[in-house]
């Protein structure tokens, strides 16, 4: 099964084989340097047919020469054994996970809210620029049938008076 493990950017570049894994969005676990061998160790979902999308955790070295996995009931259970996780410690890890991805969700609301009111309020300006045009238009027209009453209004006195 662990043969089939795929690494992040091949995950993420690559469509998976029915009996594949993929990494996965932690969950407020640690993720700790591997107890054999000290390198790193990757959360990964399972993607056999005996065990479809179970969690499960492996070393990276996992391949070559260290031998470090752990389903993800088992990795929980070692952690705790170890000291490195309470059952506090990963209860204010999922509750922080879930508050920040509450927080997300609400950032994503209130952006999608200001996007709209900006593009209500771009809206608006560009509605007041055009009267603008228009009333400067209608004022030109005004002087312009002021200027040209004055000017023949000046020739009929004129030829008036002579």
């Amino acid at each position: 099964m662990h043969r089939h493990c795929r690494d992040t950017e091949t995950a993420a570049q690559s469509s998976m084989r029915s009996n594949g894994s993929q990494i996965s969005r932690s969950d407020g676990l640690p993720i700790i340097p591997c107890p054999e061998c000290g390198l790193a160790v990757k959360k990964l979902v399972s993607g056999t047919k005996r065990n479809p999308e179970r969690v499960f955790y492996r070393c990276i070295n996992q391949n070559t020469r260290c031998e470090f996995w752990k389903w993800e009931d088992d990795y929980i259970r070692f952690l705790r054994r170890a000291n490195i996780v309470t059952p506090s410690t990963q209860d204010e890890n999922v509750d922080t996970l879930r508050r920040l991805q509450r927080l997300e969700a609400q950032l994503d609301s209130l952006a999608l809210q200001f996007e709209t009111r900006c593009q209500h309020h771009d809206d608006q300006l560009k509605g007041l620029v055009a009267s603008l045009d228009n009333f400067r238009r209608f004022n030109c027209l005004i002087f312009i049938v002021v200027v040209v009453t004055l000017i023949i209004l000046v020739f009929y006195i004129g030829s008036k008076s002579m």
